[in-house]
C-alpha cells in the first residue's frame, strides 16, 4: 500500500497522551482513552498486549494505528473488539513495510454507539510502539462534550476510577474524580454505582457546545466533619486546633503537615493539638524558594501550557538587587496547610486545614527607590561568601540583618540614600559593588479633575513635565490607572479596603511614611459614608478630603517609588544618576507584578512567567549583541523601538542597536515591551482597549517583508519572524553557491507562516485565513484562549502565557481543532526530516565513493556511511546542519553543513558539504526549518504548510528517484484552503 496522506482526522477530545510501561510478563494493560488520543507501550509478540478502549459513535469511519519505534523489530497486530467484547469482522488492515519500522493501520466503521476496544499484540519481534485512534464523524452527527466530576457529597473529595455510564458509552473518572467524553447530541440516562454509596441515576439532555454534570454520591451514611485552628498566625506563633463533628464519632486523629514552611505539632494524635509556626528565617527561605520557582505546579495548568522543565528561567534572577515581591508569593509564602486523618465508625477520613501566616515583608516592584518604615530585601549572585554592608543616612539606626548571607534586609527609618555594598567574587578587582537605595515618603499628584473627569496633576510637577522633561501625564490621565480608584468609588457597593494597596498610593496602615492612609482626612473619608454607596463620590472626595483624593487611583509613585525626602522636599532619587542608573526606573516585569502579581484577580504576571518572554537565560546570553538584542531583551527591543517606529527616520530598521547595558542590567520580553506603562488604555479584561507599541502594520522587517493590517499582532510579528531576508526562489540565484543557500530560519518564524512568506518551491506570497483575523496573533494566543484557571479570575482576560488551546479551532471551525491540521502535517515534518537525512548522507556517500572523507571537526572523520546508525537533521548557529549518531555510541553534535569539510585522501579540504548538496536539498531544508520553527505544526496557515512541506518532500523524492505523488488538491484536514482575496503583506523599500 502506498503511503497516503488523505486521510481526515476528526478528533473528539482534547488530546491526552499516554505512556504505558509494560513488565516483561504476559499482561494486557487497560487504557481508557477518547478517539484523537495517542499512547504507546512495550510488546513481546506473543505475550503482552494493550487494549485501548474508546467511545464511537455509530458511522464513525475510525482509524487505528500502531508504528514500530525506532530500534524495534517488532510487527505490530490490530484487533477491533465491540461494546460486547466480540472480535469486529469488518474493515481493513493494512500495513507499510517500506519503511525503517513497521506501520499497521485499521479502518472500519463504527456500527453502532458504544465503548469499542482496540488491541494493539504483536504478529513478531518486540519493543515499543506508539498508537493513535482517529476518526471522522459521519455528516450532520453533532458532537457534544459532556463533563464532570464525581465526588463524595459529604468531603468533597474526588472519586477516582469510578465508571459513568452514558447510555451505550463509558467514561472513567481520573484521580481527581473528574470525567470528560464527547457523545452525539441527544437524552441519555447516566448512571454511577459505587461501594458504600446510593446509586445514582438521572436523564441528561446533551446539547450545545458543552454539557457539565457533576454528580455527588451520597454515602449510606451521611455526617459531617470540620476542623479549625485559633491563634496569632505569625511566624514563631502558637495556634490550637479543634474538630468538629455532626452524625458520628471520632476514633481516633493524626494530624500530619502536607504544605508550606514546616511547623511542630505537639498532640498530633489529638483532637485540640498545638502548632508552632516556622521562624522568620524559615519564612524568609520559602519566600525566596517560591520566588525563584515556577507560581503553580503541573497539576494546576490546563493542557495547552506546558510545565517548566529544567532550572526555572522565569523566576528571581541571580544578581544584586532590591528583592520584587509580589502578593502571590507572600500568600503563598505564609500559606501552611495540616491535615487530620480522622477514624470514625463510618471511615477514615481527611480534612485540610489552611493557615494564612501574617509576614514582615511587604509588596515591592524592585526598584531601588523605597518608602520608609517598610523592610527592603536584598539578594545576591550564589556564590561562597558575602559581606554585605550598610551605610545608612544621618540620622538613621537601620542595621543590617544576615548581612553575611545571600539576602539580607533592613528597614530604613528615615528618608535619604541608604549605601550597600558587597563584594561580588566573579568580577575583576577587589572592589566592592554599591547599591544605592533611596527611601523616601509618599507624595501624591492629584489635585482635582478637568471638565472631562481626568484627573489634574500637581502643577509643580508640570513645571518641568510639561516643559523640558517628558510629559508623562498627559498620556496617563487618560488610562485606566487613572481613574480606576474614581470608578470603582462612585459604582460599587463592595469596594474597600482589600483593593486599596493597588488603587492607592502607599496604603499601609502598618508603616508611617505618608501613604494615603496616612493623609490627615483619611479616616473622615472612611467615615463620610462615600465607600459602597454608589453615587458621584470623586467628586465629593476632591472636595472634602482632598489630602486623600491627592493620593488616591494607580500614579507615577506606585511604579517608581515614592517622590518625597520629607513632607514638601523631592526625594533626590528623582532624577538622580546613580552608579547603577535611573533608581526610579526598573524594565522587569516585578515593578508591574506589585498589583498585577495578585493572586486569581491580577495574575498576568504569573501567566507571563510561565511563557517563553520570561527567559532570562535567553536574554542574558543575547543581551549584549546589537543584533540579538533587538528582540531576546527588553533593554535592546525599547533601544530599537525609535527606529520601527520611525521616530528616528534617518536610522535603518533592520541595523543594530548601540548596546549601553550588561548583562547584569537586562531582562528579556517583559510587561514594558509591548506596553507602554503611561499610556495603557482604559479597559482591560475580556473587552479590552489596551494599547500596544506597535500595531496594525509591521515595521520593515528583518524576514524581508512587512505585514500589513494585523492589529495587534503587529506587535508580535515584529519579532516573530524567520529574520534571513528574503527566501524563494525568485532571490535564491542570489545565495547559491554561498553558505547563505543552507541557512536556517531563525526560531520563531511564525509571522513568516501567518502571512505565507518565505519559502522554496512553491510560490509566494501565500497568506491563510488567519491572517485576516482583526487582531491575528493576538485574537487566538491571548484573547480566545481562557488563561489558567488558577492563575485568572473566572478565567477573565487575556492569556499571557500565550500558549494558544486547540479547542478554540471550534469556535470557528465546526467540529475541529487544531490537532486535526498538526496531526497531518507533523507526519509531513517526520518525512521530509526522514528524507533530508538520507539525502545528505547520500551526499557523503557520493563523496567518499570518490575517495574523499567527511570531516565534522573535533576529530569525528567519517570514511565510510557504515560508521552511521543515525543522523540527525537539524540547525545551529543560523544554518542548516547534521548530527550524527555512530555505530560505536559516539554522538556528533548538530554542525552546521558550512563547517562540515570534504576532504580527499591528502587531508586537502576540497569543499564545504554544502557545495555537493543538490540546490532543491539546500531549499527542502529551509523549507524544513521554516515549519519547524514555526511550532504550530500547520494551525497557524495550513495550506501554506501543508503546500511547502509536500513540495520539500516531492524534490526529495526525486532526489531519491521516487516518483512524487500527483496531489491535485489538498487533503480534507486541510481547513480553508483558499487563501486571502489580496495580499497583506509587502517587500518593504530600505530607507
Amino acid at each position: 500500500m502506498s503511503r497516503s496522506t488523505d486521510w481526515l482526522r476528526v478528533i473528539f477530545l482534547s488530546t491526552l497522551v499516554l505512556t504505558v510501561g509494560l513488565a516483561a510478563q504476559a499482561a494486557t494493560t487497560v487504557l481508557h482513552i477518547q478517539v484523537g488520543d495517542s499512547f504507546n507501550g512495550d510488546i513481546t509478540a506473543g505475550v503482552d498486549t494493550v487494549d485501548a478502549r474508546f467511545n464511537a459513535a455509530a458511522g464513525t469511519t475510525i482509524k487505528i494505528a500502531a508504528k514500530a519505534m525506532r530500534g524495534s523489530n517488532l510487527q505490530p497486530s490490530i484487533t477491533v473488539k465491540d461494546p460486547n467484547g466480540a472480535v469486529l469482522s469488518g474493515g481493513q488492515t493494512s500495513r507499510i513495510s517500506w519503511l525503517p519500522v513497521a506501520h499497521t493501520f485499521h479502518y472500519f466503521t463504527v456500527p453502532s454507539d458504544g465503548n469499542y476496544t482496540a488491541t494493539i499484540g504483536g504478529t513478531a519481534g518486540a519493543g515499543q510502539f506508539t498508537g493513535s485512534v482517529t476518526g471522522r464523524v459521519p455528516s450532520g452527527t453533532q458532537m457534544v462534550t459532556l463533563s464532570g466530576t464525581v465526588t463524595d457529597s459529604v468531603t468533597s473529595a474526588g472519586l477516582p476510577g469510578v465508571t459513568v455510564t452514558v447510555g451505550p458509552f463509558i467514561l472513567i473518572t481520573n484521580a481527581s474524580g473528574a470525567y470528560s467524553g464527547s457523545l452525539p447530541a441527544g437524552n441519555y440516562m447516566v448512571t454511577v454505582n459505587v461501594p458504600d454509596y446510593d446509586a445514582f441515576g438521572q436523564m441528561v439532555d446533551v446539547t450545545g457546545a458543552a454539557t457539565q454534570l457533576n454528580i455527588p454520591m451520597v454515602p449510606f451514611m451521611p455526617f459531617d466533619i470540620s476542623a479549625g485552628f485559633s491563634g496569632d498566625a505569625v511566624p514563631g506563633g502558637v495556634l490550637t486546633g479543634n474538630i468538629d463533628v455532626v452524625g458520628t464519632t471520632i476514633t481516633s486523629v493524626t494530624w500530619t503537615q502536607v504544605g508550606g514552611v514546616p511547623a511542630l505539632i505537639a498532640g498530633a494524635g489529638t483532637e485540640t493539638p498545638t502548632v508552632t509556626l516556622g521562624s522568620r528565617a524559615d519564612y524568609k527561605a520559602e519566600l525566596f524558594d517560591i520566588l525563584r520557582e515556577p507560581p503553580v505546579g503541573p497539576d494546576e495548568l490546563p493542557p495547552n501550557v506546558p510545565f517548566p522543565t529544567g532550572e526555572f528561567v522565569g523566576g528571581l534572577q541571580p544578581r544584586f538587587q532590591v528583592v520584587g515581591v509580589n502578593p502571590f508569593s507572600l500568600e503563598e509564602t505564609g500559606l501552611v496547610v495540616l491535615e487530620a486523618e480522622i477514624t470514625t465508625p463510618s471511615g477514615v477520613f481527611t480534612e485540610e486545614v489552611e493557615i494564612h501566616t501574617a509576614l514582615p515583608w511587604k509588596v515591592a516592584g524592585g526598584i531601588r527607590n523605597v518608602p520608609v518604615n517598610a523592610p527592603v530585601l536584598l539578594y545576591g549572585k550564589e556564590q561562597a561568601a558575602y559581606d554585605w554592608a550598610l551605610t545608612p543616612p544621618a540620622g538613621s539606626i537601620a542595621t543590617l540583618t544576615d548581612a553575611t548571607a545571600r539576602n539580607p534586609e533592613f528597614t530604613p527609618d528615615v528618608p535619604g540614600r541608604y549605601d550597600i555594598t558587597v563584594t561580588d567574587l566573579a568580577a575583576a578587582g577587589d572592589a566592592p559593588l554599591t547599591l544605592q537605595v533611596f527611601a523616601g515618603n509618599w507624595r501624591g499628584v492629584v489635585v482635582g479633575q478637568d471638565i472631562n473627569n481626568r484627573p489634574v496633576p500637581d502643577p509643580g510637577c508640570m513645571v518641568c513635565h510639561g516643559g523640558f522633561a517628558p510629559d508623562k501625564f498627559t498620556p496617563w490621565t487618560q488610562t485606566g490607572h487613572a481613574e480606576i480608584f474614581t470608578n470603582m468609588l462612585d459604582t460599587n457597593s463592595r469596594y474597600g479596603s482589600s483593593c486599596f494597596p493597588c488603587h492607592t498610593v502607599g496604603y499601609d496602615p502598618g508603616a508611617a511614611n505618608s501613604g494615603v492612609d496616612d493623609a490627615p482626612d483619611w479616616n473622615a473619608f472612611l467615615n463620610g459614608g462615600l465607600l459602597r454607596n454608589p453615587g458621584d463620590n470623586w467628586t465629593q472626595m476632591l472636595a472634602d478630603y482632598p489630602d486623600s483624593a491627592r493620593l488616591s487611583n494607580i500614579q507615577c509613585e506606585n511604579c517608581h517609588g515614592p517622590q518625597s525626602a520629607a513632607p514638601g522636599r523631592d526625594n533626590r532619587a528623582h532624577g538622580w544618576n546613580a552608579p547603577q542608573g535611573e533608581p526610579r526606573v526598573d524594565l522587569s516585569a516585578e515593578v508591574c507584578a506589585v498589583c498585577h502579581g495578585e493572586p486569581l484577580r491580577h495574575a498576568r504576571f504569573q501567566q507571563w512567567q510561565l511563557s517563553g518572554h520570561a527567559n532570562y537565560e535567553l536574554a542574558f546570553d543575547r543581551s549584549e549583541s546589537g543584533n540579538c538584542s533587538r528582540c531576546h531583551s527588553a533593554n535592546g527591543f525599547l533601544a530599537w523601538l525609535p527606529v520601527l517606529l520611525d521616530d528616528d527616520p534617518a536610522t535603518d530598521p533592520l541595523d543594530d542597536v548601540e548596546v549601553t547595558w550588561t548583562e547584569d542590567d537586562s531582562h528579556p520580553q517583559t510587561c514594558v515591551v509591548c506596553h507602554d506603562p503611561h499610556n495603557i488604555g482604559t479597559t482591560s479584561g475580556n473587552n479590552t482597549n489596551v494599547n500596544i507599541r506597535v500595531s496594525d502594520d509591521t515595521p520593515p522587517l528583518i524576514a524581508g517583508f512587512q505585514a500589513l493590517d494585523v492589529g495587534r499582532g503587529a506587535m508580535c510579528i515584529t519579532c516573530h519572524n524567520s529574520r534571513r531576508g528574503l527566501r524563494n526562489d525568485s532571490v535564491f540565484g542570489d545565495y547559491a553557491g554561498t553558505s547563505e543557500a543552507v541557512r536556517a530560519s531563525h526560531g520563531g518564524a511564525q509571522g513568516d507562516v501567518l502571512m505565507g512568506q518565505n519559502a522554496y518551491l512553491i510560490s509566494v506570497p501565500r497568506p491563510g485565513s488567519h491572517s485576516t483575523l482583526e487582531d491575528t496573533c493576538v485574537t487566538c494566543h491571548m484573547q480566545q484562549t481562557a488563561p489558567p484557571d488558577v492563575l485568572s479570575y473566572n478565567q477573565g482576560g487575556a492569556n499571557h502565557t500565550f500558549y494558544a488551546s486547540t479547542e478554540i479551532c471550534g469556535q470557528c471551525h465546526q467540529n475541529f481543532d487544531a490537532e486535526d491540521v498538526q496531526d497531518g502535517i507533523e507526519d509531513l515534518l517526520h518525512d521530509v526530516e526522514d528524507l533530508l537525512e538520507d539525502a545528505w548522507v547520500d551526499v557523503m556517500d557520493t563523496q567518499i565513493q570518490a575517495g574523499n572523507r567527511i570531516d565534522f571537526g573535533g576529530g569525528v572523520v567519517i570514511t565510510d556511511v557504515a560508521q552511521i546508525a543515525e543522523a540527525h537533521f537539524g540547525e545551529t548557529r543560523g544554518g542548516q546542519g547534521l548530527g550524527l549518531t555512530l555505530t560505536d555510541t559516539t554522538e556528533v553534535r548538530v554542525t552546521r553543513f558550512a563547517d562540515i569539510r570534504v576532504r580527499n585522501a591528502a587531508g586537502v579540504e576540497v569543499g564545504r558539504l554544502y557545495i555537493f548538496g543538490a540546490v532543491n536539498l539546500q531549499k527542502a531544508g529551509w523549507n524544513y526549518t521554516l515549519f519547524h520553527n514555526d511550532k504550530s505544526k500547520g494551525a497557524h496557515n495550513p495550506f501554506f504548510a501543508y503546500e511547502g512541506l509536500t513540495a520539500a518532500r516531492n524534490a526529495l523524492w526525486e532526489l531519491a528517484g521516487i516518483s512524487p505523488a500527483v496531489v491535485t488538491e489538498a487533503p480534507e484536514w486541510i481547513p480553508g484552503k483558499e487563501t486571502a482575496d489580496r495580499p497583506r503583506a509587502r517587500t518593504p523599500r530600505r530607507r
